[in-house]
């Protein structure tokens, strides 16, 4: 089940900020039990403060509504630019071949893929139109998740699944990281079904949930909203994607483990078997994931020019250097130490976690893969800060920067935490 926040336990409902922009009555998913279903109208709500003379077409026919030449363009632009980012460690590519597919009959789906792919191109090419269009559908999507969830039993669960995956990416790119209001209770209805993780929609989409929930909580320096059991634990590694998974299985319950505020310190004995667990995913990798270091692949900069071979294999290894880096973090001291020795021993550290985040960057800046940048903003969030040179810390900024103006993420904030305090004015 998912956990809740672990801060600003006020017992207050967070604000939706398009509901509140929109001058709407924000419905909690978790009051769904009680909701009424959404009646198949063309305008579901007042979608800005800007009263709107037209009608965006209804998800409802699909087949209809991408006849409709904006939602054939904004279900393109999904198919051919976005999906990518759900697919990243997918070899059979289920958000970009099977997502698209569904959608043509799944009203939900077709919302949320026009409510994310809309807001992409608001956040991209600075369009206001593209933040109504975003927001009538996402508005749309939420209703349609209220009536789904009334009748538990017949939720299309894989497609359902997908769907809040879609709409967490909306969430974030048009409010902030946090943001994740309409989401957090739904997956709560999800999470208590027995889930078999296979080769179908429903594994891709766990594992692209795991996947927001794990960058979310690295920005945030906190445990995952979802706790993590043996049962959905992925089985002995035989490809690509088995490492992958695997490798974000272990992050997530190392970050559960070592980063809630309510966790107790490691004993030594459980960080050894956390810290063998990594050592043997590591060891086991097959050679496909060696990085190739070429000198001056990336002209004047402060980092190593290494690369991989594939886009999955650089995600796979920023999750290993981080959760790496989070348990030298918790590693506990051995014996208690003298003045001089803790000075060595804090020095140590300090190289250690300086490695991890300088393979991090390096890996990002070789890649021209969006779906890379956006999956490795967890980890730099993160672990930049580890980075004590001034001219790295500079670079790396300047860099998500450029790759937030790419994909449209909020990555200011994050930005700004890694840049020298001369360089922001601090």
């Amino acid at each position: 089940m998912p956990r809740p926040l672990q801060r600003n336990r006020d017992g207050k409902r967070p604000k939706c900020s398009p509901c509140e922009r929109s001058s709407r009555n924000c419905r909690w998913i978790h009051e769904i039990r009680t909701a009424a279903s959404p009646s198949p109208v063309h305008q579901v709500g007042p979608l800005s403060l800007t009263v709107h003379d037209f009608e965006y077409p209804s998800t409802q026919d699909p087949e209809h509504a991408l006849q409709d030449l904006q939602v054939a363009r904004l279900f393109r632009h999904y198919i051919e630019e976005l999906a990518a980012w759900y697919d990243l460690n997918d070899s059979k590519r289920h958000f970009k071949d099977v997502v698209p597919i569904r959608a043509r009959y799944n009203p939900l789906l077709l919302s949320a893929i026009l409510a994310f792919a809309a807001a992409n191109q608001h956040r991209t090419l600075g369009d206001h139109v593209y933040l109504d269009i975003a927001e009538f559908y996402h508005y749309d999507s939420v209703r349609r998740l209220i009536s789904l969830t009334d009748n538990l039993d017949r939720l299309p669960i894989g497609e359902t699944l997908a769907a809040i995956c879609l709409l967490r990416s909306y969430e974030i790119i048009t409010q902030n990281v946090s943001s994740q209001s309409h989401l957090q209770g739904c997956y709560s209805l999800l999470a208590s079904r027995e889930i078999y993780l296979t080769a179908d929609l429903l594994s891709a989409g766990y594992w692209n949930y795991l996947r927001e929930d794990i960058t979310v909580a690295l920005i945030e320096q906190r445990s995952l909203m979802i706790t993590l059991s043996g049962q959905n634990a992925p089985s002995e590694s035989t490809d690509d994607l088995d490492f992958a998974n695997s490798i974000t299985f272990l992050l997530g319950k190392i970050i559960n483990r070592c980063l809630s505020i309510d966790s107790p310190a490691l004993e030594p004995l459980e960080w050894e078997a956390m810290k063998a667990d990594l050592d043997n995913w590591k060891s086991s990798l097959p050679p496909s994931f060696d990085v190739i270091e070429t000198p001056g692949l990336r002209k004047q900069s402060n980092f190593p020019s290494i690369w991989a071979l594939r886009s999955w294999h650089v995600s796979t290894l920023h999750y290993y250097h981080t959760a790496m880096g989070i348990l030298w973090l918790a590693q506990p001291a051995a014996q208690p130490l003298k003045a001089l020795q803790r000075i060595d021993d804090v020095e140590s550290l300090r190289r250690k976690l300086e490695y991890h985040a300088t393979e991090i960057c390096a890996l990002a800046f070789s890649s021209e893969s969006a779906p890379v940048w956006v999956n490795a903003f967890g980890p730099i969030a993160f672990c930049g800060p580890w980075l004590r040179d001034t001219q790295k810390q500079i670079e790396i900024a300047d860099e998500l920067k450029k790759w937030g103006k790419v994909t449209g993420w909020p990555v200011a904030l994050i930005a700004a935490e890694l840049s020298p305090p001369s360089a922001t004015g601090r």
